[in-house]
């Protein structure tokens, strides 16, 4: 099970390109996983499901290795302590569901709704969101190192005291997200909308922003700018 050390600071010279994508193998049995039921430290390894359901489940430390999730829901799910690695989900229905403490290394979630999922304290490793629908998530006291987030929607999430390191924002709709005590140095956000954003003076110190984002973060400062 991959475990990663948390970095105290960010990472230099991080980019985009640098985030590792998953390792996972060419040919994969079909596995339909409605079929199952999961206990404590159960594995997934080394499967592809597509358009199934997995619903009213809970356990702790399930593990999901080398697999490919495409069109599949996951309804009322709490998996504690969730150890991902080398995943793609495509088009899946993660609303609401409870992964709280997961560790999610080299992982894609493409074109998925998360809406309200629930990641708070999870391990971040080489993860990318695409096109993802995450309004409402709760990623509180995350730790997030080589994390992208591309053309997301994002209203209203939790992303308090989060730690940042290498992480991206492209064009992502982060109004009204909540973003107190975390730390923005280095963070470009200049490609997102920002409306209503909930963050304080000093986690703005460093952000890259847009000169039409500073003169909207001017206002935190009481400063008035003048056209």
């Amino acid at each position: 099970m991959y475990r990663p050390k948390t970095a105290p600071h960010q990472e230099k010279d991080v980019r985009e390109k640098d985030i590792l994508a998953p390792r996972i193998p060419a040919n994969l049995s079909v596995s339909d996983l409605c079929a199952g039921s999961f206990n404590e430290d159960d594995v997934i390894s080394v499967c592809r499901s597509e358009n199934s359901m997995l619903e009213d489940l809970s356990a702790d430390n399930v593990s999901i290795q080398q697999s490919v999730f495409d069109g599949c829901t996951f309804r009322r799910i709490a998996f504690h302590g969730l150890d991902v690695t080398d995943v793609r989900f495509v088009n899946c229905n993660l609303a609401n569901v409870d992964f709280g403490h997961a560790v999610i290394h080299r992982t894609v979630f493409t074109d998925c709704n998360l809406t309200g999922i629930d990641l708070r304290e999870a391990t971040f490793r080489n993860v990318v969101f695409e096109n993802c629908i995450a309004r409402y998530s709760f990623l509180r006291s995350a730790d997030m190192e080589r994390t992208a987030f591309r053309s997301c929607r994002l209203e209203h999430a939790d992303f308090q005291q989060v730690k940042l390191a290498g992480t991206f924002f492209s064009e992502c709709d982060l109004t009204q997200v909540q973003l107190s005590g975390t730390g923005l140095k280095g963070t470009d956000i200049s490609t997102c909308s920002i409306d209503g954003l909930g963050v304080r003076i000093e986690d703005l110190a460093g952000a890259i922003v847009s000169p039409l984002q500073a003169v909207e973060l001017a206002k935190l400062m009481g400063i008035i700018v003048k056209m």
